[in-house]
Order: C-alpha cells, then sequence, then structure tokens
C-alpha cells in the first residue's frame, strides 16, 4: 500500500513538475508575442510616417501612394490581428494550465491528508494490540506466580509434616487453608506488576528453593 501511495506521488509531482516547466515556457512566449506586438505597432508608425515623407520628397502620383499606404496598412492590420489571436490563444491556455495546476494540488493535497490519515488510524490499531497483548501476557504471568506460589505452599507442608514425623513428631493434621491461600494470592495480585527483572528474581528464587530441598535430602539421607 504504501509503495502504491509513494508511486502516486512521485507521479503527481512529476506531472506538476512538467506542467510548471510548459507554464514558464508559454508566459515566455506571450512576452516574446507581446514584444513582437509593440514592435510591429512601432515600425506601422513609422512606416506611416516614412510614407508621408516620401510623399512630399518623391515624385509619385496620388493614387501610387494612397495604394501603397493602403496595402501597408493592410498588412499591418493582418499582422496585429494575427498577433492578438495568437495572444489570445496563448492566455487562454496558460489559464488552463494554472486551472490545471491548482486542480492537481488540490487532489495531492487531499491525497497526501488522507494517507496521513490512514498511517494515524494504523498506528492507533497497533499500539492498542500492543497494548491488549501485554496486558494479557502481563495476566498470565500473574497467574502462573500464584499457581507457584500455592505450589510451593503445599510442598512446604508436606515438607515439615516429613521432618516432624522423622522426629517423631505428631505431623500438622490440618491441611494449608484456603483463606492463607487467598490471603498470598490476593497479595500477589496487589503487587506491582511485574518488570522485566521478575524472570530473574524468580530463577533465583527456584535456585533457593532447590538448595534448600537438596539440603533436606542430605538431612533425612535421601
Amino acid at each position: 500500500m504504501d509503495a502504491r501511495y509513494d508511486h502516486e506521488l512521485a507521479r503527481v509531482w512529476q506531472l506538476v513538475a512538467q506542467l510548471s516547466e510548459q507554464l514558464a515556457i508559454n508566459q515566455n512566449v506571450t512576452a516574446t508575442l507581446q514584444s513582437q506586438v509593440d514592435a510591429l505597432k512601432a515600425e506601422a508608425a513609422e512606416a506611416g510616417h516614412n510614407l508621408r515623407l516620401r510623399r512630399f520628397n518623391t515624385d509619385i502620383s496620388k493614387e501610387t501612394f494612397e495604394s501603397e499606404l493602403e496595402r501597408t496598412s493592410a498588412q499591418i492590420i493582418i499582422e496585429n490581428q494575427t498577433l492578438l489571436h495568437e495572444n489570445k490563444q496563448l492566455a487562454s491556455l496558460l489559464k488552463e494550465y494554472e486551472t490545471t495546476v491548482e486542480t492537481i494540488m488540490n487532489k495531492f493535497r487531499n491525497h497526501a491528508i488522507a494517507a496521513q490519515q490512514h498511517e494515524h488510524t494504523l498506528t492507533r490499531h497497533y499500539e492498542t494490540l500492543l497494548a491488549s497483548r501485554e496486558q494479557q501476557s502481563q495476566s498470565t504471568d500473574l497467574t502462573a506466580h500464584t499457581n507457584m506460589a500455592r505450589s510451593f505452599h503445599r510442598l512446604s507442608y508436606h515438607l515439615r509434616n516429613l521432618i516432624q514425623t522423622l522426629a517423631g513428631e505428631d505431623p500438622d493434621a490440618r491441611p494449608p487453608h484456603e483463606e492463607d491461600l487467598l490471603s498470598l494470592v490476593q497479595k500477589l495480585e496487589s503487587l506491582p506488576l511485574p518488570s522485566s527483572d521478575w524472570a530473574v528474581e524468580r530463577e533465583v528464587e527456584i535456585a533457593r528453593l532447590n538448595a534448600e530441598n537438596d539440603m533436606l535430602r542430605q538431612a533425612l539421607g535421601i
């Protein structure tokens, strides 16, 4: 999905660059044509002035002078009309390019906003999933810790009974009270959530219990 967005953005930027380049070319052409129109107007004025001078400085008939003047004027008018028509076409084309560029930029902005909102939505979704999984993992660890504590409690009870029996004492007949276990569970649940060092602490506790078990075996000659 991101690759497709990047490809579309690259195409939009390429089109904008091409339109901007063509727009600059059209502006230069328009400026050139405008300067040519101004130059032709100046030439027309100068030609009329020269024709008036020629009328008085040369020996030509009135009909010839008027015919040449009409021909020159008609040619200048045609050239001016042609330039004005081309200028209008270029102005219309320039306006069309400006409208196209504005439309493309609006679409680009809308596309960028939509892509950003989509990215934020995905980010929030994955953050929610990660938080939910982390909470489930912590709950599972706490349950395992509670079950382990109960097992250790029962093991301690049976070991005490075994030691008392070997020592000639009466073993404790009553099993561990459920209230004691519930109290232990509540204490465990009231503890802060396990930190990153909880696994290390658990390994240390297991090692300590194994050492005590070995000592009991040695004392009992097992």
